[in-house]
């Protein structure tokens, strides 16, 4: 019989592991590019049997933090989970063209690309490439440096619990020549 109870609580151990754990809130997590910290902000959309509605999570970042901040294409954007968390068990990132209001420039089909993110530990990244919607438009101050306004959402699931983590760049909306150097 004890032996029986000793496996129990051994496993038990094992199993709740001695480092990271899932998390029991969203854990904050640090975007980067380019050694430049880019700021982000934390969406619940289902957490502990509740659901929430997501809405508008670019347009509620540009009203916290306003302008983005410009980054060439060809830009690495890290996000680092921190280190006692478990990775989720899911990650997506997808990139949205938008107005400057943070409404989508076009609809779903044109507007949002889904990234394929590099893991590597607890570091999530992607590269800054071009969307290939840019050229869609038919306005030509869309042309120009710094015109293209992109909102990223890094989706984390961990089981149920799904944390969608936003931050919104400007870019130029084509690769120019001094990028390619």
């Amino acid at each position: 019989m004890k032996i029986k109870f000793i496996a129990a609580i051994m496993c038990a151990v094992i199993l709740t592991g001695c480092g990271a754990k899932i998390p029991e809130t969203p854990p904050a997590v640090m975007v980067d590019a380019g050694g430049i910290s880019v700021s982000n902000t934390a969406n619940i959309s289902a957490w502990d049997n509740t659901v929430y509605l997501l809405d508008g999570t670019a347009s509620d970042w540009l009203s916290e933090y306003g302008e983005p901040v410009f980054f060439p294409l060809g830009t690495v954007f890290s996000i680092t989970i921190p280190e006692k968390t478990t990775l989720p068990d899911k990650i997506t990132v997808t990139d949205t063209l938008i107005n400057k209001d943070g409404t989508p420039k076009y609809d779903e089909r044109a507007a949002i690309v889904e990234l394929i993110p590099q893991i590597n530990e607890n570091i999530v990244s992607f590269y800054l490439d071009n969307h290939w919607a840019t050229g869609l438009s038919s306005n030509s101050e869309d042309y120009k440096e710094g015109a293209s306004w992109r909102c990223f959402d890094v989706t984390c699931s961990w089981g149920e619990n799904v944390c969608v983590y936003t931050f919104c760049v400007r870019t130029n909306p084509i690769m120019i020549m001094e990028e390619v150097q």
